[in-house]
């Protein structure tokens, strides 16, 4: 069983929405590494300046790829449903007596 076999499917969801968040969070402040304000003092409106992005699009692109297929395989792992015990069938029991019903 999973550690997420216990909860409910909704609990699952939000669980990956979560997840989701996070890895936005994460991947947003990885590829904004070395990019803001940077300069002097703000004494001149001209004495900072913004630099968009540090990293290279293709590393951007390539960060965002891999946090995108992490959340898909953890999302899988967490929302796949429960293993089905081979020969537990959701038929009743038969009565002590060994009759069919």
């Amino acid at each position: 069983m999973t550690p997420f076999g216990r909860f409910v499917p909704g609990q699952r969801v939000v669980v990956v929405v979560g997840l989701g968040a996070a890895l936005l969070f994460v991947g947003d402040y990885v590829t904004s590494l070395g990019a803001g304000l940077s300069g002097s003092a703000p004494l001149l409106s001209s004495s900072a300046f913004y630099t968009p992005a540090a990293v290279n699009a293709w590393v951007q692109l390539v960060v965002w790829l891999v946090l995108i297929a992490a959340w898909v395989a953890v999302s899988l792992f967490i929302l796949r449903g429960r293993a089905e015990v081979p020969g537990d069938d959701a038929r009743p029991a038969s009565p002590a007596n060994g009759t069919p019903d």
